[in-house]
């Protein structure tokens, strides 16, 4: 059980008024807490932030489809961490994916939209 499923449960119970605020009033504060986190600005979100603009600066010099593995060896990231930064480009409209043949296998490819 979760803090916020205990304050809820606490609500629902209706056992006395003075329990009843205290819950609603501790549930607005954990609100309010996990508010300010997520807006804060993590050294995770920061990083991630930098990967995709190197990623994106990276794809938009390029006139023709990059896979990750390439991406990842020019940029020198590993390639996990490229395909999580196009995947967020992806989402956001900013590179498209695309299917190219290298050598005997199908592998995905990124590109700027233009």
């Amino acid at each position: 059980m979760t803090i916020r499923e205990f304050y809820q449960a606490v609500i629902e119970a209706n056992i006395n008024d003075e329990l009843t605020t205290k819950a609603t009033e501790l549930t607005a504060a954990l609100d309010a807490r996990n508010e300010k986190r997520k807006g804060t600005e993590t050294k995770e979100k920061k990083e991630t932030a930098e990967r995709r603009a190197a990623v994106l600066a990276f794809l938009k010099e390029q006139t023709e489809p990059v896979t990750r593995d390439t991406i990842a060896g020019v940029l020198n990231m590993e390639p996990a961490k490229v395909s999580g930064a196009c995947k967020g480009l992806v989402d956001a409209g900013l590179v498209t994916k695309s299917e190219v043949k290298v050598e005997k296998a199908r592998k995905i490819a990124y590109s700027a939209v233009k």
